[in-house]
């Protein structure tokens, strides 16, 4: 639940980046709008890896990596608050395409990472559930194809590829959510077991 309300509140902060933030910034300077879009998306992805790592990792394993974790999430923050404070440019340029700032490349790497953690695990999921991982996997690397194009960046007709990217990565979370209800439901009493399992040890 607690990756759900990250998911919330980063698509509140996409909102108000996209609805005013850029065009007639309110209250905040323009740069303010944009680190708390993508920094709250990469607080998403550490929600994400803490809760894989709960789910599917021993003890042993998440008190290291949890910690590991939090400082890599930390680190990208504080690198894109940098960034758009001082209006830095792109770190992955795609020429007149566009391309990648420090913040949204630490993003795709954090991102990268907990997908690892996913599939190193894949033999663990259910097998109904698999499916829907793939499909999870497969939407966000087209969403990833799109963010690389500018803002302003048309194809004809009218297709925004930027606002395409935000409405690809909307279904890529209502099919990570599709993805845990289908595991959750496939597993409730050895996930509970489980859970019962590591309170003894600890």
């Amino acid at each position: 639940m607690f990756v759900y309300w990250l998911i919330v509140i980063t698509g509140i902060f996409t909102i108000t980046l996209h609805g005013f933030g850029e065009t007639n910034p309110m209250i905040l300077e323009r740069w303010v709008w944009s680190f708390l879009d993508t920094g709250s998306n990469i607080v998403v992805v550490w929600g994400i890896v803490l809760a894989v790592l709960e789910d599917g990792y021993s003890e042993r394993i998440r008190i290291r990596a949890r910690p590991a974790a939090t400082v890599l999430m930390l680190v990208g923050i504080v690198w894109h608050f940098f960034d758009r404070m001082t209006s830095g440019g792109y770190l992955i340029s795609f020429g007149n395409w566009g391309g990648f700032r420090p913040g949204q490349t630490w993003l795709i790497l954090f991102s990268f990472a907990a997908t690892a953690l996913f599939y190193a695990k894949r033999e663990t999921i259910p097998q109904k559930a698999r499916p829907l991982l793939s499909l999870t996997t497969v939407i966000f690397v087209a969403g990833l194809l799109m963010a690389t194009a500018r803002n302003d960046t048309i194809v004809f007709p009218f297709l925004s590829l930027h606002a395409l990217w935000h409405l690809t990565a909307a279904f890529g979370f209502i099919s990570l959510w599709a993805f845990n209800d289908v595991r959750f439901r496939a597993t409730p009493r050895n996930r509970d077991v489980s859970r019962h399992s590591n309170q003894d040890l600890q």
